[in-house]
Formats: structure tokens, sequence, C-alpha cells
């Protein structure tokens, strides 16, 4: 019934995570129900974006046109304190919170069983790196989600960074197990982070 190309468009929707097929379908038709300057544009930012993009040498989070991120660049910042996420979106989280002060580390996912885990592996190989090149790190804060799912990551972490001696330290009380970091709520976080 539906065309292969409006297939091939619904399967690259359906492949975004936590969207399933009846989602896939809303999107794609929400999306060739637009006017056609909506659409233009949408594809000639996605095309900048894919001609541009780059990932901070030192964090990992997405960037245009750079090397180093806005944070990492900052001399403001207190780069001796390292917070390490699982994905971007706990950065912006934390980041929105305007209280912490250090610097980041993206890992970029969890070491789940039915994820690609290649980008994720290559990331820790990246985050040992890190430490053996920058030695002003003296504290880690480990941000990881409170579920079982993160604790395959959370011991590669602390395995990585327990050679290069450093104070480690997770979120303190008020993060509920099973909790993620981008949906507590900001009080809670302030908390748990103790800033």
């Amino acid at each position: 019934m539906l065309p292969p190309l409006f297939k091939k468009i619904i399967q690259f929707f359906d492949n975004f995570p936590e969207i399933g097929p009846r989602q896939a379908w809303r999107l794609f038709f929400w999306f060739v129900k637009q006017d056609k300057k909506f659409k233009e544009t949408f594809l000639e930012s996605l095309k900048a974006l894919i001609e541009n993009l780059n990932f901070c040498k030192y964090c990992n989070f997405p960037i245009i046109n750079d090397e180093i991120c806005e944070i990492c660049k900052d001399p403001k910042r207190n780069k001796s304190t390292l917070c390490i996420v699982a994905r971007e979106t706990d950065l912006i989280t934390i980041e929105n919170l305007k209280k912490y002060r250090g610097v980041y580390y993206v890992i970029g996912g969890l070491l789940l069983p039915f994820e690609e885990k290649e980008y994720v592996k290559e990331n820790l190989i990246k985050l040992k790196k890190r430490f053996e090149e920058d030695k002003n790190i003296k504290e880690v804060i480990l941000a990881l989600p409170f579920t079982k799912e993160a604790e395959p990551l959370k011991k590669e972490v602390i395995k990585i960074v327990e050679k290069f001696n450093v104070k480690i330290r997770g979120l303190k009380k008020g993060i509920p197990t099973g909790g993620e970091i981008e949906f507590i709520d900001p009080e809670t976080l302030k908390e748990a982070l103790e800033l």
C-alpha cells in the first residue's frame, strides 16, 4: 500500500530511540503535510548539520565547525572536576541548573546488550586517554543513571578512573533507583550533586 520511498523514510524514523512503528508513521505523515518552505528549511539544516558536525575532542559533546566545545574552552570552568554522564541530554540537564562549574565527559550511551556498543566502547578508550593526557583532573563525579542497565557502564568507568589516583564520587541521596538524570527534578539534582 505504501510506496517504497515512504517505507524507507518511515524506517528511518522507526530507528530513532523510543520511537515505535506507529510514532514513526505519525512523524512521517506530519512531515509530509508541512508546507514546502518548512521542508526545505529542515533539509537545509539537516544537510548543514551533516556537513559541519564534529565532537568536542575533550568531552565528546556534538559541536559545529570547531574542535572544542564552549564549556571546555571556558577559562572560568574548574578543570580539576570532571562530571561523567551517559548521554548528551544528561549534560544539558546538569548545565541548565547553572550551578556546576566543572567540565564534562559524555560516554554517549550505555553498555546495553541490545544496542550498538562500539561507539560507547570507543568513548571509554578515549576516556582513558583523557586521564593519561590531562593530569589536572583531581575529582570525578559519576552522574550516571541509577538503573541496573547502567551498572555495566558504571563498573567500566570506575575501572578506568581508579588507575589514575583520582577521587571518585557518585550522586548523593535523592536520586531514586531507576532514575534517569535528564528526568530528575532540578532541586533533587542540585542536592544530589551537592551544588
